[in-house]
């Protein structure tokens, strides 16, 4: 009934990778706003809850965008 699937080491180190650039990005933003707001240094440390989630959010919107993509393509090998 059900298939059994297999994540190859390159698939969970891509992901990794996207993952790791996404909370990237979610730390510059959060020390962009500290300078904005020019609030205490400290604060990179104590909100890193909120870049966590902020890179989960990321990903997962880098994850709709991929699966947009994915099916373009499907699509436009299809009509081929």
């Amino acid at each position: 009934m059900f298939k059994d699937t297999v994540i190859t080491a390159q698939q969970k180190k891509r992901e990794l990778i996207i993952f790791l650039i996404c909370l990237a990005g979610a730390f510059i933003f959060n020390i962009v706003g500290i300078m904005m707001f020019k609030t205490p240094a400290s604060e990179i440390f104590t909100k890193l809850h909120y870049v966590l989630l902020v890179a989960v959010v990321f990903y997962v919107i880098a994850g709709i965008f991929r699966l947009i993509w994915l099916g373009f393509r499907m699509i436009l090998a299809k009509n081929r």
